[in-house]
């Protein structure tokens, strides 16, 4: 009898899995979502709630524990908040006070009162999504199904037949007709030095999985300086004895605050963008001037910044390579603070903390961590100055997502790369794709029924990281499926 390797299916299986499909092909339909955060889980809500005529089974696969949260959204010991206040969080595009009616019913029994302008909890977003998909199945026709799948997708292989087998990390399998792939932000990358660091109890990889066992804390570094650092600062601070605070990012910039800003645009605001891509100098010249223009009028700067972001893909698309390379290289962490905000409070208390020498910004980068004893020396280089060291009890990476595929530490993307099956953008800035959201593979042509949706589309799309962008995305991708689902069943 011949033995079959972990992970990978025998012949027999093969075959059995092989005649179970083609037993229903001719009655259904398939479409497998990998990845059950906002875009997968909100896509298949879509689909159920928007059919096509022909059967359709809906296949959710997951890794994690809960479906429609994934990292962003899961419920945590500590009330992590939402950095975009409640009226503009809606999963619906054409219902913008979805979320914030879905809070308002929840507090209703204890008296409690909700404002569109108020920053609720990322848990209390998982618990409106989770219920956005489930009332989404309830509501479904029979002849559309959907499944949940607790399982890790490692590998797509396209078949003869114009399937794809999904491998799973567990040795299973499922076959489907189109694969979305919407697997969220890849993890950060890894600090210079902790490779030899996994099991050491100093060096923590995520800003949300912070040890209980650290009120011993004195000295903390963490690495970033963006909203994954408010988070693990707002945590550490939480503390009875909370420890210094020593932040370290290449640039030392930290996110900027949010507010209740006017809605009313500056005039010819977007004729004036859309006439300046043909370089990042000269956008950011408008960008200047139209800021200057709308604090004159009494405005807010954060109202040309959600401008700029409704025309990011066009204005992405105009520019040439070379400016799109110089934006990412010297603008775009100057854009990102403006970009993605913090709420006021957590501004205000970052604020104090650095007022009263409990927090510590630096612009640096990070050259070697090594350990002594139980603790690890952080090894940096001020920017643009001399070597130095920090001595601390703890290093938290808040790096946020790598979006580099080469260096990709996610199985799913990095065997997709390696198969060739999708392929970078020339800056390594997310995974190239089509306007319709198939991607496109090391041989320059796009995939028939592969598809991606997620943050990674910034590669062709600037901004795609928010709610705001990705549930346009999300709405567009399934009404694409749900008509190639409609043209199959015809054919």
């Amino acid at each position: 009898m011949s033995s079959t390797p972990a992970g990978q299916l025998s012949k027999i299986e093969h075959v059995v899995i092989a005649a179970e499909r083609a037993l229903t092909r001719t009655y259904c339909r398939s479409i497998v979502i990998i990845g059950a955060g906002f875009c997968g889980a909100m896509l298949a809500a879509h689909l159920l709630r928007h059919p096509p005529r022909a059967a359709l089974r809906i296949t959710l696969v997951e890794k994690g524990p809960e479906f429609a949260r994934g990292a962003a959204y899961a419920a945590h010991e500590f009330p992590y908040l939402l950095n975009v206040p409640a009226s503009r969080m809606s999963a619906e595009g054409d219902d913008p006070q979805q979320f914030l009616e879905f809070v308002r019913r929840r507090l209703t029994p204890r008296g409690e009162s909700a404002g569109g302008g108020d920053f609720f909890p990322r848990s209390v977003y998982g618990d409106y999504l989770q219920s956005l998909l489930d009332q989404s199945e309830r509501a479904a026709p029979p002849h559309i199904e959907l499944a949940r799948v607790h399982g890790e997708a490692v590998r797509l292989a396209p078949q003869p037949n114009d399937e794809i087998r999904i491998d799973l990390a567990s040795g299973t399998a499922l076959f489907a007709d189109d694969v979305v792939i919407a697997t969220g932000n890849p993890p950060s990358a890894v600090l210079p030095g902790a490779e030899f660091l996994r099991d050491h109890p100093a060096y923590i990889a995520s800003p949300w999985r912070l040890p209980p066992e650290r009120s011993a804390w004195r000295n903390v570094a963490i690495v970033g300086t963006g909203l994954s650092m408010a988070d693990a600062f707002l945590q550490l601070s939480n503390q009875p004895s909370p420890p210094r605070i020593h932040a370290i990012s290449r640039h030392g910039l930290v996110p900027l605050t949010q507010s209740d800003f006017p809605t009313t645009a500056v005039r010819g605001a977007a004729e004036q963008l859309l006439d300046s891509v043909d370089s990042a100098r000269g956008l950011m010249r408008v960008v200047r001037g139209l800021v200057h223009t709308a604090d004159h009028l009494g405005g807010d700067w954060r109202r040309v910044a959600n401008l700029l972001r409704t025309l990011a893909p066009e204005i992405w698309r105009a520019l040439p390579l070379a400016e799109r390379r110089r934006f990412a290289r010297h603008i775009q962490p100057y854009w990102d603070v403006h970009r993605h905000r913090l709420p006021p409070a957590v501004a205000e208390r970052m604020a104090h903390a650095q007022r009263i020498g409990q927090l510590h910004v630096h612009a640096g980068r990070i050259q070697a961590l090594q350990p002594h004893g139980r603790r690890l020396t952080v090894g940096w280089r001020r920017r643009g100055g001399a070597a130095d060291e920090l001595s601390v009890d703890a290093v938290i990476n808040a790096t946020g997502p790598d979006y580099r595929l080469h260096a990709t530490r996610n199985p799913l993307l990095k065997s997709l790369h390696a198969d060739g099956l999708i392929a970078a953008d020339p800056l390594s800035l997310g995974i190239e794709t089509t306007e319709h959201y198939a991607v496109i593979g090391s041989s320059g042509m796009p995939a028939a029924n592969i598809f991606y949706l997620g943050p990674m589309l910034r590669a062709a799309h600037w901004e795609a990281t928010a709610v705001a962008e990705l549930r346009d995305h999300t709405a567009r991708l399934a009404a694409l499926l749900a008509t190639r689902q409609l043209q199959r069943s015809i054919r």
